[in-house]
């Protein structure tokens, strides 16, 4: 049988040669269009080749001393993250996960914990990692008192010992101001120096000897610090050098970005986008701390009542408020605590913007327009409405207030904004003169939330319940343990509704061009993952390329 297809590829080409031939023209033209915005455009040159640096660039402003038991450094603090290790660290939702301990069990009643470390951890100058190093840790941070940044953990415990040359006991001083947030300060070598006060004594001469990721290679105290891969780290191994530049003030970071003297830095600065994208460098966006928040006074006329404060936090649109008063800036959570706290996820289903769920609250609590003036009146027919107090230095929250204003006349609660002169703005807090309080609060990574149900706030809100369930927080417990806990805190806090979060402000990790970051640091470890961060440079040819 003859075949056909010969002449059926003939006929069709002779037929639709004048479509075929446009449409390669197409082709051409669209990729020659994206070769021109590849070099125009993004200033790629298909011909110039990159090649990834040996070091990472950090940027620090004069540091004091590199002895982290005495420094008041923020960069110390942050640096030596790299350099030592802790019994237990924090993972990317603020739960505790082991670091030099390879198990472990609590008393939560007698508050205590008995250790088990790691096995063939090594110091970077070859000794092994013993029980006697963490009683040394906390006898020389004892010793050197509140001159030491990690005081506030350390004068919780009680006393220390060695069980053995691979486990510790520690008690602390009361069962319920103990957690194992406590056991994350760095564990220091007891063979470094003869005595906590030799340790103590030593500042300017001091070379640090840990057990972590990276450890001391040289420091120059007007010019450098750089950094090595400790070979022997009992973890996943770095491969990058670093390298910290001193500087007069840490602004210049950006700048210093221009000459590739610096390859990334973590700024929480409001501007720090514009210059980012002005300059074109990577941006890679992380919670901060920096909560924006809504109190409610629950001992106010009208918003004593639960319902009534349901009622206006379903009234308030805060998507709208996080896009148009913090321009996107910023995280919403369920809850004042931090992001997906302790693994439990929020989802953002409570409370959502909800007019009509609003209106139903205040219907059945006998709230109605009966004058048809737009807004409501109480179930009394008395006209009402509720002071919205802020600062009235801080534009961000001034927006807030009044996008917040906008949403509760849609429900038809009557409202008016009191802003204020910062003294003028603390004594309305203390005086309770509001409704609706806006403001914000940096949260200390131990999330010690106590004090915003203890009445010992500045607003002073107090509920028993939940300053009980907000204790059971700062007891000895299993991370599982600390998460069940939380679920129900967080269960309560949504019932009782003291507060409504607006959001969480973002900080950024910001690198040069061709800076890359596979995982993203934190705001209380902004080294964090640095080991997996990359940037590279053009490659230089050589005389026989350039011929």
């Amino acid at each position: 049988m003859k075949n056909n297809n010969g002449g059926k590829i003939s006929y069709f080409l002779k037929k639709y040669w004048a479509a075929i031939l446009a449409l390669v023209l197409v082709i051409a033209v669209v990729l020659s269009s994206v070769e021109i915005y590849r070099e125009e455009v993004l200033n790629i040159d298909p011909d110039i080749e990159y090649e990834e640096q040996k070091t990472l660039y950090l940027s620090s402003e004069k540091i004091d001393t590199l002895n982290p038991v005495i420094s008041q450094g923020e960069d110390v603090y942050c640096l030596s993250k790299l350099i030592y290790s802790s019994l237990f660290t924090f993972d990317e939702n603020l739960s505790i996960i082991p670091d030099l301990v390879s198990e472990y069990s609590v008393n939560t009643d007698r508050a205590y914990i008995e250790i088990t470390l790691r096995e063939g951890v090594k110091w970077h100058d070859g000794k092994t990692f013993k029980a006697a190093d963490v009683v040394f840790t906390i006898n020389t941070m004892r010793a050197a008192g509140t001159a030491c940044p990690y005081y506030d953990k350390i004068k919780k415990i009680n006393s220390v010992y060695a069980k053995s040359s691979s486990v510790v006991v520690i008690y602390f001083n009361n069962n319920y101001n103990c957690s194992l947030d406590d056991l994350t300060f760095p564990i220091l070598p007891s063979s470094q120096y003869s005595s906590a006060g030799t340790f103590i004594a030593a500042r300017d001469g001091f070379k640090p000897v840990g057990t972590g990721q990276y450890e001391y290679k040289s420091y120059s105290k007007k010019k450098q610090l750089r950094l090595v891969p400790n070979k022997n780290y009992y973890d996943i191994k770095a491969e990058k050098n670093i390298t910290v530049t001193f500087l007069p003030d840490r602004s210049l970071a950006s700048n210093m970005m221009e000459i590739n003297s610096v390859s990334c830095y973590v700024d929480s600065s409001s501007n720090r986008k514009s210059i980012a994208i002005d300059r074109g460098y990577k941006i890679y966006d992380i919670p901060s701390s920096n909560v924006e928040f809504v109190v409610f006074n629950t001992e106010s006329r009208y918003l004593n009542s639960k319902e009534m404060r349901y009622a206006v936090a379903y009234a308030m649109d805060r998507e709208a408020i996080l896009e148009k008063a913090y321009m996107g800036d910023g995280i919403l959570t369920d809850t004042i605590y931090y992001p997906d706290f302790l693994g439990i996820k929020d989802t953002l289903e409570e409370f959502s913007h909800d007019i009509s769920k609003a209106e139903g609250i205040l219907s059945k609590l006998g709230f109605a327009d009966k004058n048809s003036d737009g807004f409501k009146e109480d179930n009394q027919g008395n006209n009402f409405s509720l002071r919205i107090l802020v600062n009235k230095s801080n534009a961000t929250r001034n927006a807030a207030a009044v996008l917040i204003k906008k949403n509760l006349d849609t429900a038809g609660i009557a409202s008016e904004i009191i802003s204020l002169p910062k003294q003028e703005y603390l004594k309305a807090i203390k005086n309770k003169k509001f409704d609706i309080l806006i403001t914000g609060y940096t949260i200390e990574e131990s999330y010690d939330l106590r004090s915003f149900f203890n009445g010992k706030s500045e607003w002073g809100y107090y509920n028993y319940d939940l300053f009980m369930k907000a204790r059971e927080l700062e007891r000895l417990y299993t991370p599982q343990e600390y998460s069940e806990k939380y679920s129900q805190l967080k269960e309560a806090i949504l019932d009782q509704l003291p507060y409504l979060p607006l959001c969480y402000k973002k900080m950024s990790l910001i690198g040069v061009s061709t800076f890359e970051a596979e995982s993203l640091p934190m705001f209380n470890n902004i080294y964090k993952n640095c080991s997996t961060w990359a940037w590279s440079i053009i490659k230089e040819k050589n005389n026989d390329d350039k011929e």
